[in-house]
């Protein structure tokens, strides 16, 4: 029977029936639709929809098993007021206290929704260090209070020096007078102590102190840590994917708050970008009695990634390295992460703790969205001069590769990149390792308007000629900068258009962009980066990808940004490429890692358990794809089964579920595919 069976959906159709009975007999949900929900979702100011307040009530039953609950919404399902209103509706006996931590740029937002949602709530911006310490931790209970502290103003501290003294040339604690040594007892020299704050490894002290004569700061979250801890009823970190990093001091403050707060609320558009390292830290911080008794410590994130992802060991053996007096071999070993996710993830450490949440759960007169990926032919002096830009660069990428060296990889990737886009005024590409020139990209003259260019002005003027707003994304904006080009092709046409610079402050720029919409400004150009969290372009209902780059995180986020809750006007997403070059290959490789990251979220296609299983990094599979003169299958098709509609199976044995989002919330839907992730769990 299993020969027969070629892909997911296949399985499903055939074994269908018995997966929906083993789901239903083992896994109990907490809340289900339909449920009654608590009498205070009713005296919200703003009314949820159905399926938020389902969501709503689902992480309510979740906090009080456990004291966290993690919201994974599609951008645009309203995550803010999901977030904000679970501590009003677990209101027991007394307003709780909230701490709320998100990107600077979404402060003044946060704040605006929580006064518009929650009745008789307060919000209050931490702008410093004084506004935290005027906090009272004895005051009694007053109304619902909301405090909101960007994650910079959280995360920053003091600049520090070293403290150690010196004797006869060698550091030795200033406390015991004991030599610094390393954990093999090796004296650690006076340069190293500069570079990283260490401590005497017999009495513990510190071998470093707060340098006076720089700005007086102090970290937020350390303070809530050591005064507020048990302060705050709930902790609710906005965007904790960007706290992913282990060492970074954003990661390390979502820790030190999490751990300060009695219960943590963690929302994100975008838990993965293709990686289980993704998150091990956030697992950590969040559920550590959960992690220690599934067997892993802190510090053993490769131990979860082996089990977890995927690893890739690579030995290399070199002629004449043969041992000479045994019948060894030497080689190095590289032990290094690839893309790629195990589905057992799920039912080990989300299913129990996390909710899903998808666009088209919220709003059914939400209006329609089309993606298209538009591949632009080169003009001819174009394509000759990409094509021997690239040969010359992808021989050098060859030798190198073969040599197992990836330092240039990214410069060289990135030269590729952005060549087409402007095929002037490049500079030479020089190897730093030996100050070789690897390639000078031919000059070709910019008073002309290229092809991708008349795409683009194509395009606005179709939407312009509808009065529709579009905001085109560019990728390269620092040396390699094409947004002033554009915004002079697109002005001389008699469009209003402006740049949104990175100089707008992040807490700034929901106010700008608000402000040019009343300049009756037809376009905006700028990084997607800068408004791939939190701000809503409702106004803006085309998003064009001039540039695309190659991070799904970015891609993901930025391409949700008009299509929300809100949204009148149909919208529409255009992807331009010039065929056959790098753009095309990243592009490819975007939609096969972006199948991946949406099936831990429950949506499926007919490649998603396989590339949850198996990937590479994208700087070396477009390496790969360069040297190799390959492509993978086609940008189009590849994006086209992405944005394509499920068929529904034919009738039979399968029992037709959704789940919305984890263990809480399992809904019986008609005349769908399994977009479940019991599924995964039950494959698991």
């Amino acid at each position: 029977m299993l020969d027969s069976i070629s892909d997911v959906n296949g399985y499903l159709q055939q074994f269908g029936g018995a997966l929906a009975n083993k789901i239903q007999v083992e896994a109990e949900p907490l809340f289900k639709p339909g449920n009654p929900w608590h009498p205070r979702m009713s005296k919200l100011l703003r009314k949820p929809f159905q399926a938020q307040a389902d969501a709503i009530q689902g992480a309510v039953e979740t906090l009080r098993k456990h004291n966290h609950v993690m919201c994974i919404g599609e951008m645009g399902v309203g995550k803010t007021l999901i977030g904000a209103a679970v501590p009003y509706i677990m209101e027991n006996g007394h307003p709780p206290r909230v701490l709320v931590m998100c990107p600077g740029h979404l402060t003044r937002k946060w704040v605006r929704e929580v006064r518009e949602t929650v009745p008789g709530a307060d919000a209050t911006i931490i702008t410093r260090l004084s506004d935290v310490s005027a906090i009272d931790h004895y005051e009694p209970h007053g109304g619902l209070r909301y405090y909101v502290v960007s994650k910079e103003r959280a995360k920053l501290s003091y600049a520090w020096r070293p403290a150690f003294n010196l004797r006869r040339g060698v550091p030795v604690c200033p406390d015991c007078g004991s030599t610094v040594v390393d954990g093999d007892g090796v004296e650690v020299s006076a340069e190293a102590l500069q570079h990283r704050k260490a401590r005497c490894g017999s009495c513990g002290a510190a071998l470093w102190q707060a340098d006076n004569t720089r700005f007086r700061r102090f970290s937020i979250a350390d303070y809530v840590k050591r005064h507020l801890k048990g302060y705050f009823d709930f902790f609710i970190c906005d965007e904790v994917h960007e706290m992913k990093g282990g060492d970074t001091a954003q990661g390390n403050a979502f820790g030190t708050l999490a751990s300060a707060c009695k219960r943590t609320i963690a929302l994100t558009g975008t838990l993965l970008g293709g990686y289980a390292s993704h998150m091990f830290h956030l697992q950590y911080r969040m559920s550590p009695q959960a992690m220690n008794a599934d067997g892993f410590s802190y510090g053993n994130r490769m131990n979860f990634v082996n089990r977890y992802g995927v690893l890739e060991k690579i030995t290399r053996y070199y002629p004449g390295d043969d041992n000479i007096c045994s019948k060894g071999k030497k080689g190095t070993t590289v032990t290094r992460e690839k893309p790629g996710v195990s589905p057992a993830i799920f039912s080990n450490h989300l299913m129990g703790s996390t909710v899903f949440l998808h666009l088209q759960d919220i709003a059914v007169d939400l209006p329609g969205l089309t993606e298209d990926v538009v591949p632009v032919a080169m003009e001819d002096d174009l394509s000759v001069a990409y094509k021997d830009l690239e040969h010359r660069i992808g021989s050098e990428m060859k030798r190198l590769l073969v040599q197992g060296s990836r330092r240039l990889l990214g410069a060289y990737l990135n030269t590729l990149l952005c060549y087409p886009d402007r095929p002037f005024h490049s500079e030479p590409l020089v190897d730093p390792a030996n100050g070789n020139v690897i390639a000078e990209p031919p000059q070709l003259p910019s008073d002309r308007v290229y092809p991708k260019e008349a795409e683009l002005l194509k395009i606005v003027h179709g939407e312009i000629s509808q009065s529709r707003r579009s905001f085109v994304y560019c990728t390269f904006t620092n040396t390699k900068d094409v947004t002033g080009r554009l915004k002079e092709i697109v002005a001389r046409q008699g469009f209003s258009v402006e740049i949104l610079r990175s100089s707008v402050k992040p807490e700034q720029r929901e106010e700008w962009l608000r402000q040019k919409v009343t300049e009756d400004v037809q376009v905006v150009i700028g990084n997607p980066m800068l408004v791939q969290t939190g701000l809503d372009l409702l106004d803006f209902p085309t998003i064009i990808f001039y540039q695309t780059g190659y991070s799904v995180f970015t891609l993901r986020q930025a391409s949700r940004r008009s299509w929300r809750i809100g949204q009148k006007e149909p919208v529409h997403i255009h992807y331009l490429h010039y065929k056959d070059t790098m753009q095309e290959r990243a592009l490819e490789l975007v939609g096969k890692k972006l199948s991946a990251s949406l099936a831990i979220e429950g949506k499926l296609t007919d490649d998603g358990l396989a590339s949850m299983c198996a990937g590479d990094d994208m700087t070396l599979m477009l390496a790969r794809a360069l040297v190799e003169g390959r492509h993978i299958q086609g940008a189009e098709s590849v994006w086209r089964k992405l944005n394509c509609p499920k068929q529904t199976p034919t009738p039979g044995n399968v029992i037709p579920l959704r789940r919305n989002w984890s263990l809480e919330l399992m809904e019986e839907r008609s005349g769908t595919l399994w977009d479940d992730f019991s599924v995964i769990q039950a494959l698991g």
